[in-house]
């Protein structure tokens, strides 16, 4: 069921800078009218009360791709290739897991799959049988399976129920055949807590969703807001495939165990600190990583921001055969009101490309372009941080990767460079 919220207030600022990653995934910079804008308040707003306040506008911006979800204001990638959806399949390592977890199912023969999601370390797979759906989620250590369900998702329009949790933040259920787009989050703090999930033949997969889903869960359907009644506790994990922690030995690699402390992160005891480095006088940035998966934190003295986790996938911010990164944002700014009363000067113009390295060679990182001195990276533990200027958009920037002889590996060009 679904209740209807009070009308919308608008949201707090922190919540706007700290929710600023989301819009990178359905939009990108215009080819023209250059003048670079901080990331602005008055950007149309996305989903579930959760304001995905831009990486880095530039006056306007191309919407993605031609595979598309539409909220009837705004278009953003398909979330089927932002989940990795793959339809009527499920590799059979997940089904064996899946079937060895198995209490209240016939026969792993007699299971129909519908679909299977992967992201951030957790794949997600729905299947049907002919008591009902039910739903399996697996990372690197554990298994987690519910009972099949028989619920039905009813009559009427922008309808979700949630049928299934997981103790790392994996959820999925039903929709009505006329939802377009759905996103999910956690009423009480929407900027941190939230979801877009893949909509599969009558289901929602989200393989990389938030924790305590059952306190309190909103969803934007179709572009309307509404309470979700039901919510399911997280169905209980079995360690299926132990492996020992990452080392905890050090003040740092400590300080990383906290940041990962409450969050959606599947399998948080494998995440081995990779560095922690002061990139300005009040950000702090905290990675980490667990096979080709990055854990990222940044603490700041005016803003503070949990871990959040990204596949090998999506780091595409300076992307080679050597290197992957994403861009993270730091020495952010109060927004001021202008005057037409908009909230419009303030936010972040600065960020860094953080990631990971894939390539075991790899023992130097450096931003390099003509006219301007070279900023090296902090290199370690497989991960690398470079706070260079990438945001200017210089068309001969250049990032080099060379071995420990000094020895170039290869020349990369960040995707903000024109």
């Amino acid at each position: 069921m679904i209740d209807q919220l009070p009308e919308p207030r608008t949201l707090p600022d922190d919540v706007r800078l700290r929710a600023r990653r989301r819009l990178s995934e359905g939009m990108s910079p215009a080819a023209g009218r250059r003048r670079p804008a901080l990331i602005a308040a008055g950007v149309s707003l996305l989903a579930a009360g959760a304001v995905y306040a831009g990486q880095a506008l530039y006056g306007s911006a191309d919407l993605a791709g031609p595979a598309a979800q539409y909220n009837g204001e705004f278009a953003g990638k398909d979330r089927a290739l932002v989940n990795h959806v793959e339809r009527g399949t499920v590799a059979p390592d997940v089904l064996g897991r899946c079937a060895a977890a198995a209490k209240a199912h016939p026969p792993a023969g007699q299971w129909q799959t519908v679909a299977t999601s992967s992201k951030n370390g957790t794949v997600l797979t729905a299947f049907r049988v002919p008591a009902g759906v039910f739903f399996c989620a697996t990372t690197a250590t554990t298994t987690t399976i519910s009972a099949p369900d028989p619920a039905g998702i009813g009559e009427g329009r922008r309808k979700v129920k949630v049928l299934f949790t997981t103790p790392t933040g994996a959820m999925a259920g039903l929709v009505s055949q006329d939802l377009r787009f759905l996103s999910l989050s956690l009423i009480a703090d929407p900027g941190q807590n939230n979801t877009l999930p893949a909509l599969v033949d009558g289901l929602f997969l989200a393989p990389s969703g938030y924790l305590l889903a059952e306190t309190g869960t909103k969803a934007l359907a179709n572009g309307e807001e509404s309470a979700l009644r039901g919510v399911p506790k997280p169905t209980a994990s079995v360690v299926d495939r132990p492996l020992p922690p990452a080392a905890r030995d050090t003040p740092e690699a400590a300080r990383f165990a906290g940041c990962l402390k409450g969050r959606p992160v599947p399998d948080p005891d494998q995440f081995a600190h990779g560095l922690t480095v002061r990139v300005s006088a009040t950000d702090t940035m905290t990675v980490g990583r667990f096979g080709d998966v990055l854990v990222y934190c940044r603490d700041s003295d005016h803003n503070p921001s949990p871990g959040a986790v990204y596949d090998l996938d999506d780091l595409d911010e300076v992307r080679g055969e050597t290197i992957a990164s994403m861009a993270a944002f730091y020495d952010f700014k109060p927004f001021t009101a202008g005057e037409n009363g908009e909230l419009e000067s303030g936010g972040s113009t600065t960020f860094a490309a953080v990631g990971l390295l894939t390539d075991p060679r790899v023992a130097s990182v450096t931003y390099t372009r003509p006219g301007a001195p070279d900023v090296p990276a902090w290199v370690g533990n497989g991960t690398f941080v470079l706070a260079a200027p990438l945001i200017d958009r210089h068309p001969d920037a250049r990032v080099v990767v060379r071995d420990a002889a000094g020895a170039v590996l290869e020349t990369v060009k960040p995707k903000s460079a024109p």
